[in-house]
């Protein structure tokens, strides 16, 4: 019986999110578990990043893999499973920080979840505190409005391709362009002190 779980495991994880979906529409719940596992990281990440604290990031985690079991039904077939996870996920945090009335990261904690080179391409004086640059970064993104920042935060932080991005927001891709590029020349007004 053990090998037959540990057999049921290992199949689980070579299987494609998509047929894993259609396995938990058919009622698997090793098939949502493994889905979780797949996710639980990301999405507490992404959470996290969005609200900046630590107990509310894991309850959004949670809350959203309760949506995506309620709403499985509603995946369609041909369509990417983490477009529509993240979509869920992205809104999901939105509507909790308008209820929260969250205008901003908290930096402190935001902190090791980015590497500011993804964002700041330049070359960096040696002599600048690799800290002090981190915290410009945080402040920096924290400034972006709604829009870029999640634009920022899927492209540059999560390294998703902007196509990705315009599937998982449902915007085209030159809106995912243009919206980067807005971000990338506000950071790089707010982080003028730091680029050469």
């Amino acid at each position: 019986m053990e090998s037959e779980i540990l057999k049921s495991d290992i199949l689980l994880k070579e299987i494609a999110d998509e047929a894993l979906v259609e396995k938990v529409k058919a009622g698997s719940n090793e098939a949502y578990t493994e889905l979780v596992k797949r996710y639980m990281k990301k999405a507490y990440s992404i959470a996290y990043q969005f609200v900046g604290n630590s107990e509310d990031a894991k309850d959004l985690s949670q809350d959203v893999f309760v949506k995506i079991y309620q709403s499985i039904s509603s995946f369609k077939e041909g369509h990417k499973f983490f477009s529509w996870f993240y979509r869920i996920l992205m809104n999901h945090c939105i509507n909790f920080k308008r209820k929260k009335s969250i205008s901003a990261f908290n930096t402190e904690e935001f902190r090791g979840y980015t590497n500011p080179s993804c964002i700041v391409k330049s070359e960096i004086n040696e002599k600048i505190n690799h800290g002090e640059l981190k915290e410009a970064v945080y402040k920096a993104i924290s400034k972006l409005p709604l829009k870029q920042k999640k634009v920022v935060l899927l492209c540059e932080i999560e390294g998703f391709t902007q196509q990705e991005v315009s599937e998982i927001l449902k915007i085209s891709e030159g809106t995912v362009r243009s919206r980067l590029f807005y971000a990338r020349k506000r950071l790089k007004k707010y982080l003028k002190d730091y680029l050469i």
